[in-house]
């Protein structure tokens, strides 16, 4: 068995040790705590941690099949993280610093409760699958180097009030899951705050807020989340839709954005009473044209490693034609009943429903563009009729 070196323990206190690296029984730790080997929490054992306690890792991960209680602990080190299997409500992580991880926190199924973690310099902060109904609140995911949260395979979990800040490729990552809450989350100087990608990732996404990010949002590859009552400020894009992407956009505050809502290849998405007061293009169409669609979409997602996994990985599954086909497809991106702000409205009330609105870039302004040698006509956005004031007062 490799080194486990306990230091600050009181003798009573040591683990129970059974095969190389596992823990049987109930095992206290306290003070400072050195591992350099994978450690595991048998099934029916369960490890407690004192308050207070620092585990630094020279390799290996903490495996818990059991039971796991830390609160006020800290995890670092060169290593692999915590890995929980199915693990039930009564493992609890509160208020645990852990970093220098792989993955700091990967949970397969089970509901374990997840409350006030600091999850800070790892490749992965944290990542939930297999049906994992954890509950993730209050938790704060930074400079993580890929994602701060990473929810995929089915998982439902709850995720509430948890601040994500400049994590290297996306905030939080949902990849063919619904979790069951996705609210009252900040998301702050990331490259993408939230990514919701591939047919079946239908969660809704309500009351959260999105400021200072690359794109607050990105939808992609058939993904329909519900997008209600967000509010997403100071983007350089607020909402990316992408590859045949159709979500509900309902009661957004899109503010100050230097885009709020951008569509490329075939996304048709149910857009109306959100506030796009102030943003420098409220919505831009780029490769958006229902003749390219219908010309050239299936081809081109045929074209695609349509199963692949989020980051590149070996597929998982296909995503069929009929689950990306465009439902309809005439020409036109519908965006009735929005508010488009003061000026925005004023501007609308002198040019009338079949005018050319500055803040809108459509088929107005760039009427084709060109594949294949070949053009395509862009969509045009139905704008009119327009709310004359907000729907909704958003926070």
């Amino acid at each position: 068995m490799g080194r486990i070196l306990l230091i600050a323990l009181a003798l009573l206190m040591l683990p129970t040790v059974g095969r190389a690296g596992s823990l049987v029984g109930t095992v206290h730790w306290s003070g400072s705590v050195q591992i350099d080997e994978t450690v595991r929490v048998e099934p029916g054992a369960e490890l407690i941690l004192a308050p207070g306690t620092r585990v630094n890792f020279r390799g290996g991960r903490l495996e818990v099949a059991g039971r796991l209680v830390a609160e006020q602990a800290v995890f670092d080190g060169d290593w692999e993280g915590v890995m929980l299997k199915g693990c039930d409500g009564t493992t609890i992580l509160r208020n645990c610093r852990i970093s220098g991880a792989r993955t700091g926190i990967m949970a397969i199924g089970g509901s374990p409760r997840l409350e006030e973690l600091e999850l800070r310099d790892n490749e992965v902060g944290m990542e939930l699958r297999q049906k994992c109904a954890a509950r993730v609140s209050g938790c704060r995911f930074e400079g993580n180097r890929k994602v701060g949260l990473f929810i995929k395979d089915e998982a439902v979990p709850e995720v509430e009030e948890n601040l994500f800040r400049s994590n290297g490729k996306f905030g939080a990552y949902i990849f063919r899951a619904n979790p069951a809450a996705f609210r009252k989350n900040r998301f702050e100087m990331n490259a993408t705050g939230l990514m919701v990608a591939n047919f079946g990732s239908d969660p809704r996404v309500e009351g959260n807020r999105f400021e200072g990010n690359t794109i607050g949002i990105l939808v992609d590859r058939a993904a329909r989340p519900q997008l209600v009552s967000n509010v997403l400020t100071g983007n350089d894009t607020g909402i990316r839709l992408y590859r045949r992407s159709d979500p509900e956009v309902v009661g957004n505050r899109l503010k100050g954005n230097r885009i709020a809502v951008s569509l490329a290849y075939s996304c048709y998405p149910q857009l109306h009473d959100n506030d796009f007061s102030a943003n420098a293009t409220a919505l831009l169409l780029e490769y958006q044209s229902s003749r390219w669609e219908a010309e050239k979409g299936s081809a081109a997602r045929a074209a695609e490693v349509a199963g692949r996994g989020a980051f590149g990985q070996a597929p998982r599954g296909e995503v069929s034609e009929e689950q990306r086909r465009a439902r309809t497809l005439d020409g036109v991106v519908d965006a009735r009943n929005n508010w488009w702000g003061v000026a925005g409205t004023a501007e609308l009330q002198r040019l009338a429903s079949d005018g050319n609105p500055t803040f809108i870039q459509d088929g107005r302004d760039t009427p084709t563009f060109t594949e294949g040698g070949k053009d395509y006509p862009l969509d045009l956005v139905r704008f009119a009729p327009w709310r004359s004031a907000p729907a909704t007062e958003q926070p």
